[in-house]
């Protein structure tokens, strides 16, 4: 799973938020995704392309919370982007 091109993540105020940038910026003019500090990390992993196992997995490496919680968070995150199509697969 990898994110579409033409979009960028940058620090708006106290918020991370993700512009549609290019070709991409008349064509989703009226997406705006805001994300969470941990939200970046995935996001940046996802630049890369990863699986969903990969996400999970670096996410119960950097905090002391219960697998079933990650995964649940996770399968959200994944969710919200699909809904905004900026995800390829």
């Amino acid at each position: 799973m990898k994110l579409k091109e033409g979009f960028i993540l940058r620090k708006c105020a106290q918020a991370d938020i993700v512009v549609p940038v290019g070709e991409n910026a008349e064509k989703y003019r009226n997406v705006m995704v805001t994300i969470s500090g941990s939200g970046r990390m995935l996001w940046d992993m996802l630049k890369e392309g990863c699986e969903r196992e990969d996400l999970v997995n670096r996410m119960l490496e950097k905090y002391d919370v219960e697998r079933s919680v990650v995964e649940n968070d996770i399968d959200i995150f994944i969710k919200k982007l699909r809904r905004a199509e900026l995800i390829d697969d």
